[in-house]
């Protein structure tokens, strides 16, 4: 690929905007010597330098203060500064191997008549008005211009809010990036006021940032914000570590509860329908505002993912996540496991009492799953607590205080177990204070390709396979089945496929029947050696290990069958390694030629096999 086709790929095509007769392109390794270029730079510049391949950039164009710039991996477009007597505009894109710079891209335009010299010559060049703050190469950095365009960013920054430093540049800081709370640069501009050290949600996590304004001749021409941690934590581990190296006892280390739950937050709620992206926007709104959240939604829709997610975005993320299904618990014991109880409340009461889910979650979040299903008599309990903002532990008198967010999901339909007289009205309603429907999977089928995915590589993970995805009557299958189980559903119908699947690639008959034939497929008999009897009649008769282990050994004995007795090729279809195989192959106590036609079981020679 020559240098006007890499130019011209998408992922560049926000910085290098400039049509390419016009503009210099060249490419810079780690040290900035120039390793290729298109042919521009005479047509621009004429024959001051007559080769710039092979030179160092330094050597053939003074770019100060871009230079700084380029050296610490910062991305940027229209950048003015003067080459050789011209006044031309300057953009970057670096290129990185983990967190290094390995070189980039530097493209330099010829400032346009009509309006380059308006460009050239504005008083908000931000470039050089950073000065040492380029130094910070370790932290994330923005910069936007007066209007709020985003000018400069480094990939640092980007890291930080899941996406390329190349994607960012040219768009609007209040559009950049999702799942974020709003950017206040523009607000600093505004003001003029520096704000140093302030909580912000990036990408769905607690950042500590600084924002500063840029000024020229006493006038505000930008604003810079820098990620001084990318984890509110690390200011907290900080400060105790300093006062234990102080000594100082006063000092109380501020605890992070043991009950934290970082599994999970806004980025692992996977969708990019319009309903999902409307509905992540809802959750960063309602998770800081601190009211009780009703999450209603289907079975197997993701709720406790999304009560996850709202406390990873709200102010108690730090403070414990406490789950409790009504419907699990017993409704004798419900009480004690949500109020807790003293010692000798009743008989069999642990030695010292208990405490209960409220007091465990206090500073952070109690999720209250399948709520619909809690006794009437729970409900009228849990109303005046909710009231009250206290609690009685069972055979004590004294009360106790708690700060505590709940969070409740049902998948029942409330407002008419309020009219049947199953759930209290009030009780309803200080729940709902703010609600949030999740939809079935049926209703964002745009999504149900991104869910595979996801399934498929965290399976090729587990089982330690290499498969590649799903083939066209697989996908047919899946994208015509109303998956009534939703998501819980899918991911087992992937598992259940990852279980008996030959080759790289899902196909229709490793599917259960019963999604295929809902969708109008015929029942497909497995291509190769027969399946030996009914398995499925077979439950209830033998235990299920012997039933899978007669399934693993029937379907590898088929593959040795296809592969013509070659174990390496075997071993592809199976999507295992040939190790793996040939473990299998002794604990099934599989003999080999499997039929007179195939002779001896060989390897295959390099030369020979395809799977080489």
């Amino acid at each position: 690929m020559d240098l006007a086709e890499i130019i011209e790929r998408t992922e560049f095509e926000p910085v290098f905007h400039e049509k390419q007769r016009d503009c210099w392109v060249a490419f810079l390794d780690r040290e900035l010597n120039i390793v290729s270029s298109n042919d521009a730079w005479r047509l621009l510049f004429g024959p001051a330098v007559t080769e710039v391949r092979g030179r160092r950039l330094g050597d053939v164009v003074n770019l100060a203060p871009l230079t700084s710039l380029i050296v610490s991996g910062f991305c940027f477009r229209s950048e003015p500064v003067r080459i050789l007597g011209k006044k031309v505009l300057c953009s970057y894109v670096p290129i990185l191997e983990g967190q290094r710079a390995t070189g980039g891209f530097l493209s330099v335009a010829v400032a346009r008549d009509d309006t380059g010299d308006e460009i050239w010559d504005a008083p908000d060049n931000l470039a050089r008005s950073l000065g040492p703050l380029i130094d910070i190469i370790q932290d994330g950095l923005i910069v936007v211009n007066r209007v709020g365009i985003i000018t400069l960013v480094n990939q640092h920054f980007a890291d930080a809010v899941g996406t390329r430093a190349q994607d960012m540049i040219g768009k609007h800081i209040t559009r950049a990036y999702s799942n974020s709370r709003v950017s206040r640069l523009p607000v600093v501009m505004e003001t003029g006021k520096a704000e140093i050290g302030w909580p912000h949600l990036i990408n769905g996590k607690d950042v500590v940032a600084c924002r500063y304004p840029l000024f020229r001749d006493g006038k505000v021409i930008g604003a810079l914000g820098r990620i001084m941690y990318r984890d509110v934590r690390e200011v907290t581990l900080l400060a105790n570590q300093i006062n234990s190296l102080m000594g100082k006892g006063e000092h109380k280390p501020v605890p992070i509860s043991k009950h934290c739950d970082f599994n999970y937050d806004i980025n692992s709620i996977i969708g990019h329908s319009k309903v999902m992206a409307q509905i992540k926007e809802t959750l960063l709104r309602i998770a800081d505002r601190g009211s009780n959240v009703l999450i209603i939604g289907e079975s197997g829709t993701g709720k406790e993912l999304f009560a996850h997610s709202i406390h990873a975005a709200s102010r108690r993320r730090y403070g414990p996540f406490i789950k409790v299904n009504c419907a699990a618990i017993p409704e004798h014991l419900l009480e004690s496991e949500l109020f807790g109880y003293v010692e000798g409340a009743f008989t069999g009461a642990k030695r010292g009492g208990q405490l209960g889910k409220f007091e465990l979650a206090h500073t952070g979040t109690l999720f209250l799953d399948e709520i619909g299903d809690m006794p009437l008599a729970m409900q009228a309990k849990l109303l005046r607590v909710l009231q009250e903002k206290e609690i009685t532990p069972l055979g004590s008198d004294t009360t106790k205080t708690f700060d505590v967010r709940v969070v409740a999901a049902t998948n029942a339909n409330l407002e008419q177990l309020v009219e049947e007289g199953r759930f209290r009205k009030d009780l309803y309603f200080r729940l709902n204070i703010v609600s949030l429907v999740i939809p079935p999977l049926r209703e964002r089928a745009e999504d149900l390709y991104y869910i595979v995915k996801h399934f498929v590589d965290r399976f090729n993970d587990e089982f330690g396979l290499r498969i590649q995805g799903l083939d066209p009557e697989a996908w047919d299958a899946l994208k015509g089945y109303g998956f009534p189980g939703n998501l819980r559903e899918l991911r087992n119908v992937i598992e259940s496929a990852f279980n008996v699947v030959v080759g790289p690639y899902i196909k229709r008959e490793h599917l259960p029947d019963y999604l295929t034939q809902a969708c109008g497929f015929p029942r497909v008999a497995t291509s190769g050696r027969p399946l030996e009897g009914d398995y499925g009649a077979q439950v209830g008769r033998r235990p299920l290990q012997e039933i899978m282990d007669a399934v693993e050994k029937n379907l590898i004995e088929q593959a040795i069958d296809q592969a013509g007795g070659n174990k390496l090729a075997a071993a592809a279809l199976l999507g295992i390694s040939r190790p793996g195989l040939y473990k299998k192959i002794q604990r099934h106590g599989i003999h080999y030629p499997l039929s007179p036609k195939h002779g001896e079981f060989k390897e295959a020679s390099h030369e020979s096999s395809k799977y080489h």
